[in-house]
């Protein structure tokens, strides 16, 4: 995938234009003074909004994400917040154990202002017992009382899978599991991974909502082509590895 980092989609607020007669001399150093605090891009922002009429949109209409693999700051939330509206946060690693930081993000996230708040799961097939590592996050869910809407199933990476047939047994155990412990269910994916995973003829996860990932820098579904039996996603991925408020996240849409 393309992995170019951009800076993500921000919220302006419109403000009163106020007409202020200074002179080119004082007018030079407060530019200067505010070089010195903000940071270039910021400044270049700022500049264009003042003296070229530039109007900074959030961009294609819908609903903006963001999902994440570390814990952040309560402050990074509550600045993520202002640009985006649901996150997607990991549960469990590609390891076979529980992402301890989960139930301490998700929390941060909801009291953020966020206003859907999932989990993903980065299952381990070469550990084996599916059932058995759904039932683990399942405990650690119970435990900390955690309060989430959706789990998606992270079905990624080649390299931490078997034969196709492995994987459909595994993926099929995953999701047996999943579905009995009451979990509303998703998948994340894309076409490469998913074929490479499976096999181009495998189906059986099309009857759950699908996350794919595509990382062109574009809010939409327009790029999309069925694969794995689906012919509608739920939600894009359409950047990965960017940083926002001081953050690594990657950055997701829905309409």
């Amino acid at each position: 995938y393309d992995r170019d980092i951009i800076i993500p989609p921000s919220t302006y607020q419109s403000s009163s234009l106020i007409t202020i007669h200074l002179s080119t001399s004082l007018l030079l150093l407060l530019l200067l003074l505010l070089m010195m605090m903000m940071s270039l891009s910021y400044y270049v922002v700022v500049l264009s909004v003042l003296f070229c009429g530039v109007t900074l949109p959030r961009g294609v209409e819908g609903t903006y994400g963001i999902d994440v693999s570390q814990a952040f700051s309560a402050s990074v939330w509550s600045c993520l917040s202002q640009s985006y509206d649901f996150a997607i946060v990991r549960c469990f690693q590609s390891n076979g154990v529980v992402d301890q930081n989960c139930n301490y993000t998700v929390n941060s996230a909801w009291n953020a202002g966020f206003s859907n708040v999932d989990l993903y799961m980065f299952p381990c097939p070469t550990c084996g017992n599916p059932a058995g590592q759904i039932d683990s996050l399942v405990t650690y869910i119970n435990n900390n009382n955690c309060s989430f809407g959706m789990l998606w199933l992270d079905i990624e990476g080649t390299q931490y899978w078997m034969d196709a047939g492995s994987n459909q047994n595994f993926f099929n155990g995953l999701v047996s599991e999943a579905q009995s412990a009451g979990f509303k269910l998703g998948v994340y994916s894309s076409a490469s991974q998913w074929n490479g995973i499976f096999g181009s003829d495998f189906t059986g996860g099309s009857a759950l909502p699908l996350w794919y990932a595509h990382y062109d820098n574009n809010p939409s579904f327009d790029d999309f082509s069925s694969f794995g039996g689906w012919s509608t996603p739920a939600i894009k991925q359409y950047n990965g590895d960017a940083s926002a408020c001081g953050a690594g996240i990657d950055q997701d849409w829905y309409p």
